[in-house]
């Protein structure tokens, strides 16, 4: 009885599923792209996502998430702004409607953060649920 070696069978199986995608169907390749321009899914699905929310200026606040997905973040800053599209307040799952004042993740250097399509409503912070402002 002759064992094969895992190693050889797991590169052979990668060879020829490269050799598969080398070609792709046309219907998948329509799909792959219309994935590709839609938007990005939230990442913050509820409001149990949210671990705790801290005022750190007039305009700021310190978001403090985990998500099994994405990982844990501490102390991540937010500012008020502008929501840039629809979609939904990660504190409350309410609506936002484009237009409406949100604190949204803040990006830094050019470089969009994990959860960068998130926002938390601003009329859904008060000081008696985030702390009191600086």
């Amino acid at each position: 009885m002759s064992r094969i070696d895992p190693w050889s069978h797991i590169v052979s199986g990668l060879h020829e599923r490269k050799a598969i995608n080398a070609q792709p169907d046309s219907a998948l390749a329509v799909r792959h792209a219309r994935e590709r321009n839609s938007p990005m899914p939230p990442a913050m699905a509820n409001a149990a996502s949210i671990r705790r929310i801290e005022w750190q200026t007039t305009c700021t606040i310190l978001v403090s998430w985990s998500d099994s997905t994405l990982g844990r973040i501490e102390d991540q800053t937010w500012r008020a702004g502008f929501a840039r599209a629809s979609g939904v307040c990660g504190l409350t799952g309410e609506p936002v409607r484009r237009g409406d004042p949100v604190f949204r993740p803040l990006q830094r250097g050019g470089v969009l953060p994990r959860n960068a399509f998130d926002m938390i409503r601003a009329d859904r912070l008060s000081a008696s649920n985030t702390g009191t402002p600086n």
